[in-house]
C-alpha cells in the first residue's frame, strides 16, 4: 500500500486504490520447508490476514466500480483482486510476464476468462489450461526510437570500439556488478561499457572506478538506472549482458539485441532459468549459468562473440522471433473480448457473493 506505485500512478492522473495484500515467501524449493521455515513463518501468517483484508477491500472497490472487466498482471497484489473479480462474477483477463506461471496467475488461471503469455504455448505445455493466448510482453513504444547518434553524443561514446551493456535488472544485481567490476582490466581496454548498476551498489562501483587508469576511465560509464535515454543506450548496445527477466527480455527482442543471460538462480518457480533456456534453445541468447561464471570465462565469451561476428547476427536475428511489438494491442484484444462476452453471458445472472 506504500510502495513506489502510490506516489507514481497518482502523477499520471489514473485513480490508484490500494488495497492490503499479504506475499507468500518462498526461499526452499521443498514447499513443506517454505511453511514451516521459522524465519518466514510469522510474517507469512500475518500477510495471510492481509491477503483476506485485501479480497474484502477489493470486492468492495470492484462493486463500486462495477468495471466492465477485471485485468491483473501477476504478483502477489493481484491475487486478492482477482479472486474478489472471481466470486462477484466479473470477467477476468490476466497476463503471465514468464515463462512459469507464478503462484498468483496459478490460482487464478483456471477461473479467468483468458490468461495471456508471454511466451510460445509450448513453454506452458504443463500447465493444462485451455484458455492461453500467445500476446508476448508489452514494451515501452519509446524504447523503439533509439538513435545511435545521439546516444554517442548522451554517452559520450566513440564509433572506435565496440559497445557492451550490462543490466542486472531493475533492483541490480551485486553478483554481476562484482562480476563486471573484476573483470574491468580485461574489458575496458577492447570494450565502452554502459553499466546499469541499480540503486545499491552505484555507490561502491563509482569509488572504485575512480581508481581506473584515465585511458579505461574514458570506456566506462556506469549509471544507478536509465529511463528516457534507456532507448539510445539500447540502440548503440552491440551486446547486452543481463538477468533473465521478463522485460528485458521483451524489449532486446523487440529491437534484435545480442543478449548474454545470467539468470538469478533463487527466483521464483526458477522461473529467470527457464526463460533463458526457451531462449538459449531457440538460438536467441547464450546463457551462462552464475555459479559457473569467472571474470576469464565471461571476457573469453565476449571476445568470441566479436571475434565472430556471424554469432553475434544469428543471436539478434533468433531472440527476434520473439518480439512481439503489438503485444499490448493483442493485450488489449483479449480484454475487449471478455468484457464484451461477459455482458452477454451475465446480463441476466445475479451477482455472485
Amino acid at each position: 500500500m506504500n510502495g513506489l506505485e502510490s506516489k507514481i500512478i497518482p502523477q499520471t492522473g489514473i485513480n490508484f486504490r490500494p488495497i492490503p495484500c499479504g506475499k507468500f515467501r518462498r526461499y526452499h524449493h521443498n514447499q513443506i520447508l517454505n511453511f514451516i521455515d521459522p524465519s518466514t513463518i510469522l510474517k507469512n501468517t500475518k500477510d495471510m490476514f492481509r491477503y483476506i483484508s485485501g479480497i474484502k477491500e477489493a470486492k468492495a472497490i470492484i462493486r463500486e466500480y462495477d468495471p466492465d472487466v477485471v485485468f491483473t498482471k501477476g504478483g502477489y497484489v493481484s491475487l486478492p483482486v482477482g479472486k474478489a473479480a472471481i466470486a462477484l462474477g466479473y470477467p477476468l483477463v490476466i497476463h503471465e510476464s514468464d515463462s512459469v506461471l507464478g503462484m498468483s496467475n496459478r490460482m487464478l488461471a483456471k477461473s479467468a476468462d483468458k490468461v495471456c503469455v508471454a511466451y510460445p504455448l509450448e513453454a506452458y505445455k504443463n500447465e493444462q489450461l485451455d484458455n492461453l493466448v500467445y500476446t508476448g510482453n508489452p514494451i515501452r513504444g519509446d524504447l523503439l526510437e533509439g538513435d545511435k547518434k545521439r546516444g554517442r553524443e548522451e554517452f559520450g561514446l566513440t564509433k572506435d570500439l565496440p559497445v557492451v551493456m550490462i543490466i542486472g535488472g531493475s533492483q541490480g544485481s551485486y553478483d554481476i556488478n562484482k562480476l563486471i567490476a573484476d573483470s574491468w582490466t580485461k574489458i575496458l581496454p577492447k570494450y565502452q561499457l554502459i553499466h546499469v548498476s541499480g540503486e545499491r551498489d552505484y555507490d561502491w562501483l563509482h569509488f572504485k572506478s575512480m581508481k581506473l587508469d584515465p585511458k579505461e576511465k574514458e570506456n566506462y560509464h556506469l549509471y544507478n538506472f536509465l529511463s528516457g535515454d534507456l532507448k539510445d543506450a539500447y540502440a548503440l548496445s552491440d551486446l547486452v549482458i543481463s538477468r533473465a527477466g521478463n522485460n528485458v527480455i521483451a524489449e532486446l527482442a523487440s529491437l534484435s539485441k545480442p543478449i548474454i543471460l545470467i539468470p538469478l538462480a533463487s527466483s521464483a518457480n526458477n522461473h529467470q532459468l527457464i526463460n533463458a533456456q526457451i531462449l538459449s534453445q531457440a538460438g536467441g541468447a547464450l546463457l551462462m549459468l552464475q555459479e559457473h561464471l569467472t571474470p576469464t570465462k565471461l571476457i573469453r565469451q565476449i571476445d568470441l562473440l566479436f571475434e565472430n561476428k556471424s554469432d553475434l547476427e544469428d543471436l539478434s536475428k533468433h531472440i527476434n522471433t520473439f518480439a512481439k511489438n503489438d503485444a499490448a494491442h493483442l493485450v488489449a484484444e483479449q480484454i475487449i473480448a471478455a468484457a464484451v462476452g461477459g455482458e452477454d453471458n451475465n446480463e441476466d445472472e445475479p451477482e455472485k457473493i
